[in-house]
């Protein structure tokens, strides 16, 4: 048997939006209580939610049968602080259990020695579907742009430096990176549709591969006038690249107008994206190696498979 939430009123403890929460403290779990205040004190919020978790919890059983279990409020609070908290379900059986606060927020008062086994927490929050919390993340964003209009032209977020990888010289390798890639998805869909024009691969990639290296052996022992020698290898380059790229541009369109199962089985999406970028980069290397144009580096891409990667 379950409910939405306990409507009976405790002479032990305060109900959920009337729990004293200490604000000076850092921890965690603080705003996530008080956040969990703010809906229960929303009866519509409230009760949209609890019944997202309704749906996933009964299933195909009836909730007006059965043992008393975890009401859809307990499973909404212990859910959102293991998320929150990052806690495993040990951590959470110890608060479940020690934590006076977090207790009243589940309607459990100081005259109440219910326990909470693991695996019982376990049971009952597993059942909640990743698509329910998706939803209602999306009620809760929702929420927050009632309260503040204006808070989502702005964002805070904390940020660190990762170090990743550029080779050089950057667009002769990004683009030997970005064909190999290409022909590597596209390879095996070409075989099992036994579709023609990719027979030749190993060789495409191949020439791509030397004249990568030429470029790469130029571009390392410089010498006398290397700037101008490096353009026949890279007009060479860019001419072959862009063969392969208009080939598999015709063929991620000849399956995008195909049915849903051909699409699901041949990725168009990655396709094109790894389409664009190396086009990205042979636009970058025709301005700044035939034509000698100096292109700022924010407008440059440093690598095609993390492009987030700044100089």
């Amino acid at each position: 048997m379950r409910k939405p939430f306990s409507r009976q009123r405790r002479l032990d403890c305060n109900s959920p939006e009337n729990v004293s929460l200490n604000f000076e403290c850092r921890h965690e779990i603080i705003p996530i209580l008080r956040s969990l205040q703010h809906i229960y004190s929303q009866p519509v919020l409230r009760d949209q939610i609890l019944e997202l978790v309704a749906q996933d919890v009964n299933g195909e059983s009836r909730d007006d049968c059965g043992r008393p279990g975890l009401n859809y409020w307990q499973i909404l609070v212990l859910s959102a602080v293991r998320l929150g908290c990052d806690y495993k379900y040990d951590a959470l059986q110890d608060l479940a259990e020690q934590h006076r606060a977090l207790r009243q927020m589940m309607g459990l008062g100081d005259w109440d020695d219910e326990n909470f086994n693991f695996r019982r927490i376990r049971d009952n929050i597993s059942l909640v579907r990743p698509e329910t919390i998706g939803a209602v993340d999306g009620l809760i964003v929702s929420e927050g742009h009632r309260l503040a209009p204006e808070a989502a032209k702005e964002i805070r977020a904390d940020s660190f430096v990762m170090e990743t990888n550029i080779h050089y010289p950057s667009e002769s390798t990004l683009i030997r990176d970005g064909v190999r890639k290409i022909i590597e998805l596209i390879i095996p869909q070409a075989e099992a549709f036994n579709l023609p024009g990719w027979r030749q691969h190993k060789h495409l990639l191949e020439k791509v591969r030397k004249l990568t290296r030429r470029i790469e052996r130029i571009a390392s022992r410089k010498g006398s006038d290397y700037k101008n020698r490096l353009k026949k290898p890279y007009r060479q380059l860019l001419q072959l690249s862009g063969k392969i790229l208009r080939k598999a541009r015709a063929l991620c369109e000849a399956f995008s107008a195909l049915d849903d199962d051909c699409s699901m089985v041949f990725n168009v999406q990655t396709i094109s994206t790894f389409i664009e970028r190396t086009q990205h980069v042979r636009q970058i290397a025709h301005r700044r190696v035939l034509n000698g144009e100096k292109v700022p580096n924010n407008e440059k891409l440093f690598s095609i498979f993390e492009p987030h990667t700044q100089l």
